[in-house]
C-alpha cells in the first residue's frame, strides 16, 4: 500500500522577524559562543551576482560525507545558480567553498531525502516526512519541490 503525503510544513516567521533574527544568530555563529546553534546551523556568505553586494544568512544544514547540503526556497537561491565561491561559518571558524544550486527534480528530491533522513526535524520545517520504511515520503519531496524548495550543496576547499 502506497504511503500518502501528510506532513505540513511549519509556518515561517514573517519577514521583519527575519530582519531582527538574523542579525544575532549570524553574530553568535561567528563567535565563541557558537555552540551548540552550529551543530544546526551555519552562517552563509555570498556575493549578489549582478550587484556584488555580500550577503550573509543564517542557514540550517546538514553534512553529508565531506560536503554540506542546505536547502531554501528563498530568492538569494538565483545568486548561486552557476557556482558560485562562498564563505561560511561553521563551528566559529570561517571556510570557503564552491556551491552548487541543485535544481532538477531528480537532483532535489535526493538531497532532500538525504537531509530529511539525517535531521528528521528538517522535514518537519518543509514539510517533506518520513515513511515507515524511514524513508522521505516521494509526494512530499514532489510538493516540496512544486513549493520552490531546492538544494545547495556545498564543498569545502
Amino acid at each position: 500500500m502506497a504511503e500518502t503525503a501528510v506532513t505540513q510544513a511549519r509556518r515561517c516567521p514573517p519577514d521583519a522577524a527575519y530582519k531582527v533574527i538574523n542579525p544575532i544568530l549570524g553574530r553568535l555563529l561567528r563567535s565563541p559562543l557558537h555552540s551548540p546553534i552550529s551543530k544546526r546551523l551555519m552562517l552563509l556568505e555570498f556575493a549578489g551576482r549582478k550587484s556584488g553586494k555580500r550577503f550573509r544568512i543564517p542557514v540550517a544544514y546538514v553534512a553529508d560525507g565531506s560536503t554540506l547540503l542546505l536547502s531554501t526556497q528563498s530568492r538569494w537561491k538565483a545568486n548561486l545558480r552557476g557556482g558560485a565561491r562562498v564563505a561560511f561559518w561553521l563551528g566559529g571558524k570561517r571556510r570557503t567553498g564552491a556551491a552548487e544550486l541543485i535544481e532538477g527534480e531528480v537532483g532535489v528530491a535526493d538531497a532532500l531525502g538525504r537531509m530529511v533522513r539525517a535531521e528528521p526535524g528538517f522535514g518537519q520545517i518543509i514539510g517533506v516526512g518520513l515513511g515507515s520504511d524511514d524513508q522521505p515520503l516521494q509526494a512530499d519531496l514532489q510538493r516540496a519541490r512544486e513549493r520552490g524548495f531546492v538544494a545547495i550543496r556545498i564543498t569545502p576547499d
